[in-house]
């Protein structure tokens, strides 16, 4: 690539005819960029049947959308994306391609970066335009301890990869349109070499915390009311994760890779419970991108109150017997299993 290379691109993952959550952070921080760096904001959809998709990136920034359709790409494959998108991006030359750091994203890009011959900058959490148009890209070292931060002064594009919940949404206009650019792209099935047969759907608890809808979390609260019990079964009930804060690590109520927060995982769930949570800085800065966040804690000046949606100030041994009765009351009544928060 050159010095010419121009305008920011993201790659736009959908599941089940939808789009997911990351494509629209990806859009909203490449709007970000994109007007700090003076160039325009391109998605590319891959699949089948997925154009009805493409009007759905517009009111979060997005002004020109590249559509490939063909039915071999119904399911994603390291293949077949790879050779799409490398020709896409030797053809129009843009000059920063961001994906999510999801099981695509994290499995593309760097195959990509390869067939380019260019950088890419993984899990990336912060992306900044200096004064003089760099584009400077940090990203957590050292279990998030330390942020590194790269500057790609010659090779383009740049390739980024960021995890999901780091950015989050920006504002949403609803009328904005992007142009459709149907792209013609042939997919020869001798060029492909996995064959998707079918799709298991993950138990909710067996679900990293970084992708759950609806996360219950468990803090030193929990930990000390011996009621961690009580949060793994709110969780089933609710079709939803467990997660926790370094207390509840600590004490084995949960394992490392369910921590949240700073030196744990990123979140941006619809619904997040926070459990005997007090809320400190190092745990808030992983929830504040939770569509709702609901907290409970017998401290009413606990930290957490200020950023919850709502707050209840209660004893856990004895608000989770009445909230868990609740859930299966609403459950009996409604003839619903409460998946993923379907029925809520």
């Amino acid at each position: 690539m050159t010095e010419s290379a121009r305008g920011v691109w993201i790659l736009a993952e959908h599941r089940e005819g939808e789009l997911e959550e990351i494509s629209f952070e990806l859009a909203c921080e490449g709007r970000r960029l994109a007007d700090k760096m003076g160039e325009e904001l391109c998605a590319v959809l891959v699949g089948h049947n997925v154009s009805s998709l493409a009007n759905g990136l517009a009111p979060h920034g997005v002004e020109k959308v590249y559509v490939v359709e063909n039915e071999r790409l119904t399911n994603y494959t390291t293949d077949a994306y790879a050779a799409i998108l490398s020709d896409l991006i030797r053809q129009h030359t843009p000059s920063l391609v961001m994906f999510g750091e999801t099981s695509t994203g994290g499995d593309l890009a760097p195959r990509l970066a390869t067939r380019l011959k260019t950088c890419l900058v993984s899990d990336c959490a912060v992306l900044t335009v200096t004064e003089q148009g760099k584009l400077t890209m940090s990203k957590p070292t050292y279990g998030g301890r330390f942020y590194t931060t790269v500057v790609c002064t010659s090779a383009k594009p740049r390739l980024v990869t960021i995890r999901p919940g780091t950015v989050g949404l920006g504002k949403i206009d609803k009328s904005r349109r992007a142009e459709i650019i149907r792209v013609d792209a042939p997919v020869a099935p001798e060029n492909i070499r996995t064959r998707v047969r079918g799709r298991i759907r993950a138990d909710p608890k067996t679900v990293d915390v970084s992708e759950a809808q609806i996360v219950v979390a468990g803090g030193r609260g929990a930990v000390t009311a011996d009621s961690f019990d009580m949060v793994w079964k709110l969780a089933d009930l609710l079709g939803g994760s467990v997660g926790g804060t370094r207390p509840a690590v600590d004490s084995g109520c949960i394992p490392l890779e369910r921590q949240i927060g700073q030196s744990g995982k990123t979140i941006s769930p619809r619904l997040y419970i926070a459990c005997g949570i007090s809320g400190q800085v190092h745990h808030t800065v992983g929830i504040k991108d939770s569509k709702t966040i609901i907290a409970i804690d017998k401290d009413r000046n606990a930290p957490i109150f200020k950023m919850a949606d709502l707050g209840v100030v209660a004893d856990l041994s004895e608000m989770f017997p009445a909230i868990i009765h609740a859930v299966e009351d609403f459950r009996r009544k409604s003839q619903k299993p409460v998946i993923g928060g379907t029925a809520l």
